[in-house]
């Protein structure tokens, strides 16, 4: 027969399998750390204190022609949007964002329900469309500069081949017509990954959902409607919100293309920052213009980490 232990050894195992539990947290958390560490202190590094950085600088007056920088506080900012170039490049942000994502997303859509159907060399076609998503931005820049050339582009070439010769047009040089073609090269270049996106969802969507509603009479655009754009309505909304927050920070096409130019109509906030800190080397109102992009798209980023969270809840 077995004695039972002490009472002394029964309280000192108790207390070694309380310790036990304890010091596997602290391991599974040391172990943690360790490995999640270089990462925060990179991230730390590179964005906290730069943003940091950035904030300080807006509170002053900060150039180059003035070793001593003066405290503005808000004052600053105040001052900055009263300039008629801020508001214009706001204006020109909001409107460039807006357009790009827009037809980035009609674009990829469309072009994704045509590639979701079956035909020949469909394969070849999807690579094609994706193309001009991975080609690096300065070189995309750089060929729609060319295309939109006044002398030899290839646009008025072919106008004037076509009879158009009166249509002679300098694309990238008139304020009103600057921006609009950006616009179209900004969309050339990134609807490939809307589509991209919304070809994926399309091919999730169970197809007896389709052959039920077909057998009910549902046409064709019925079926669009109330089946195709609620089974994908999640990506839709992720991907504009990507898209839209990558538009807003889109720096190579435009400056590679106008520089901001014409007489600035082109500028947008990536730009307009560039100009003024390297440049004009006014970081304060850099650092101004830095912040309020920074606001605007935090908003975007809000809206996209919900619509995540909402998406891993259910």
């Amino acid at each position: 027969m077995i004695a039972a232990p002490a009472g002394g050894d029964a309280s000192a195992a108790a207390k070694r399998a309380r310790r036990r539990p304890f010091r596997q947290r602290l391991a599974n958390a040391l172990t943690g750390y360790a490995f999640t560490g270089p990462a925060i202190i990179l991230m730390f590094l590179l964005v906290v204190i730069p943003v940091g950085y950035t904030i300080y600088l807006s509170l002053f007056d900060t150039s180059l022609t003035k070793p001593v920088p003066l405290f503005f506080g808000l004052k600053g900012f105040q001052k900055l949007f009263k300039t008629p170039i801020a508001l214009m490049v706001i204006r020109n942000s909001l409107l460039w964002t807006v357009l790009v994502a827009f037809f980035q997303f009609a674009l990829g859509l469309a072009t994704a329900l045509v590639l979701n159907r079956t035909f020949r060399f469909r394969w070849l076609a999807r690579s094609l469309i994706i193309i001009p998503w991975v080609i690096p931005g300065v070189v995309a820049g750089m060929v729609w500069r060319l295309f939109y050339d006044a002398q030899f582009g290839f646009l008025n070439s072919a106008l004037t081949r076509l009879g158009f010769g009166n249509l002679h047009i300098d694309w990238l040089g008139l304020p009103g017509l600057a921006m609009a073609s950006v616009v179209v090269a900004a969309i050339w270049k990134g609807f490939g990954f809307s589509m991209l996106m919304y070809l994926a969802a399309l091919q999730g969507v169970p197809k007896s959902l389709y052959e039920s509603a077909e057998i009910d009479g549902a046409g064709t655009l019925q079926r669009f409607l109330y089946i195709t754009l609620p089974s994908i309505a999640s990506v839709i909304r992720t991907t504009l919100l990507l898209t839209s927050i990558w538009t807003f920070n889109y720096f190579e096409i435009i400056y590679v293309m106008t520089g901001g130019g014409p007489i600035r109509s082109t500028h947008i906030a990536p730009t307009y920052i560039y100009e003024l800190a390297f440049t004009n080397f006014n970081f304060g109102n850099a650092s101004r213009f830095a912040v309020l992009s920074f606001l605007l798209v935090s908003v975007l980023s809000i809206q996209y980490i919900r619509i995540i969270f909402k998406r891993e809840k259910l």
